[in-house]
Parts: structure tokens; C-alpha cells; sequence
């Protein structure tokens, strides 16, 4: 039998801890140390380590599987999700290149955008399927112990997984603030056809007059870029097994197990780099996960 569920998640305005830096010195001229908020009340304090409960959160959800349990040798489960989730702190579950956050104490607020874990899209498909040849199965009557031996009591296991990619946020090389690092004013998407590891993204810094997706902000202010607006590589994986069950006796059975992790061998791309005005800027140099990887066991149960 089929099972198809659809379901729908959503949470607003759960609140999320937070650790930050109050006392990083504002966008100025003067030397940090005088635009420090705490350099009054300790002049030598550089960082405060100040943990609060006011990070905002919101999440939405469309969820839906089917299911067809297992029966008659085969049985699979496959489940979508899209999903939205947004917040104003740093990564909750893992995640994203958030940038400088908060980039700016004095408005805080204006961290708001896509959470480090917000994936859109994700698909699994996992997949049980008993081969219908040896004994006791639909075409082993008759077959002999020798026959049963070699084509007999396989079964074979799969799990797919496709995701899109996790956001990260541009940030300029060479910060104007004078107060840490800083986003970028941003003039266009940023986003660009046909994307590949050697230019993700549109890395053009210069006017909005020129074409270029970001500027430079004047000197002594923050970027209006918005933290974590870019997408990074989607992922694709296929996990593989295949069982080899043999009866030694009626209360002794043996398995052979080939488990194939990775099994396309499938490069998992990490994010790009993030820093506009960098040579090196769009370009991904690293891997996530493990290449393909196979392990063989042995289980006896009696």
C-alpha cells in the first residue's frame, strides 16, 4: 500500500541565544580604543563576551512524503521538503558564511536574513529491495543448495539525497569602516548564470553607474548588503548496499554486507569565497563530506 502524506510546519518569533561583542568600536576616524561604548567604564577592555535570549526567528515548512511499506520484497520511502528560515544570529545547526555579525552594534536589527541552516529544497529517497530469487522467496522453489548459494538471499539498499546549497554572505576585502569587517553596498543580485567552482557569483566591485553588483561604501560606514544572500553548491549523494544472506543452518545465518557510501563518487562543492575585491573572490577551493568510500562486515546471528 501507498501512504502520501502532506504536512505544514511553522514557527515565528522563537527566541534564540546569542553571544556578542558590545563594546566593538563604532565607524570613525580615531583610533578604536576611543570608540569603544565601554572605554569609560574600562578604558583597557577590548572584547566583553555578552550572552543574551533576543536573537528572533522565524520558520516555514511544506512537507510531504510516500511511503509504500514493505510488502512482497521491495518497499521506499520518499520525502520533500521546501523550507524558509530566517533569523538574526549566528548559526544555530551549522551552516552558513555569515560574515561580520553583528556588523554593526548600534543596529543589530539589521543581521535579519536567511539562517546559516536555511535549506530551500531537499529530497531523500530511501529504498529497500529483496531480490525475489532463493529459497523461500517467489522464484526458489526447486533451486538447489549450490544454485541458492550463489543467486540466492540478496537483498539491496539505497538512499539518495538531493539539497540545494547553503547561503553565505559577501563581505568586502579591505573594510572601510574602521571598525571591523564589513559588508559590501549591494547594486544588483549578485547571482549569475551557469555558475562553476572558478566564479560562483558576480564578484564585479565598483559603481552602480558601471554595471557592478557591489560598491564600496563611503569611508567610515557599514555596506547594505544583506547577510547570508547567496546560495552556495546544492548537493547530490547516493548511498549503496547490497546483502548476501546465507543459512548455515536453521538457527545460524551468515550476511555479507558491501556498503558504498558516496557511490557515484559525487564531488560535494563547499561555499566560495566571500571577500569582494579578493583575487580569489568567487572561486571554491574546498570539498565537503567524504569522497566514495566502501566497507565490507560480516554479521552472524543464531
Amino acid at each position: 500500500d501507498l501512504v502520501f502524506k502532506v504536512g505544514y510546519v511553522g514557527n515565528m518569533g522563537r527566541r534564540l541565544e546569542n553571544v556578542f561583542n558590545p563594546n566593538q568600536p563604532v565607524p570613525g576616524p580615531e583610533a578604536p580604543a576611543l570608540r569603544r561604548p565601554f572605554r569609560v567604564l574600562a578604558p583597557r577592555v577590548i572584547n566583553i563576551d555578552y550572552a543574551v535570549s533576543d536573537g528572533l526567528s522565524a520558520y516555514h515548512s511544506l512537507q510531504a512524503s510516500l511511503e509504500r511499506r514493505f510488502a512482497n520484497g521491495i518497499g521506499f520511502l520518499s520525502a520533500y521538503t521546501w523550507a524558509h528560515s530566517i533569523d538574526t544570529v549566528a548559526n544555530q545547526f551549522g551552516g552558513a558564511d555569515n560574515g561580520p555579525l553583528p556588523q554593526d552594534i548600534r543596529n543589530r536589527r539589521a543581521d535579519r536574513g536567511n539562517s546559516g541552516h536555511d535549506l530551500r529544497h531537499r529530497f531523500v529517497h530511501s529504498m529497500n529491495y529483496e531480490l525475489p530469487v532463493g529459497k523461500g522467496r517467489k522464484f526458489g522453489s526447486g533451486m538447489g543448495r549450490a544454485a541458492d548459494m550463489i543467486a540466492g538471499g540478496w537483498d539491496m539498499n539505497l538512499i539518495a539525497t538531493m539539497q540545494t546549497g547553503l547561503p553565505f554572505t559577501p563581505v568586502l576585502a579591505n573594510s572601510v569602516s574602521n571598525a571591523g569587517g564589513s559588508r559590501p553596498d549591494r547594486f544588483k543580485d549578485g547571482k549569475i548564470d551557469n555558475p562553476t567552482i572558478a566564479r560562483w557569483f558576480d564578484v564585479s566591485l565598483g559603481t552602480a553607474a558601471s554595471g557592478a553588483a557591489w560598491g564600496t561604501p563611503a569611508q567610515f560606514t557599514f555596506g547594505n548588503g544583506a547577510r547570508n544572500s547567496l546560495y552556495g553548491p546544492g548537493r547530490v549523494n547516493f548511498d549503496y548496499s547490497v546483502f548476501k544472506n546465507f543459512a548455515v543452518t536453521e538457527r545460524v545465518k551468515l550476511q555479507f554486507r558491501t556498503e558504498i557510501f558516496n557511490l557515484f563518487n559525487h564531488a560535494q562543492f563547499d561555499l566560495p569565497n566571500p571577500a569582494v575585491g579578493n583575487p580569489n573572490a568567487g572561486i571554491i577551493t574546498s570539498i565537503v563530506g567524504t569522497p566514495r568510500q566502501m566497507q565490507f562486515a560480516l554479521r552472524l546471528s543464531f
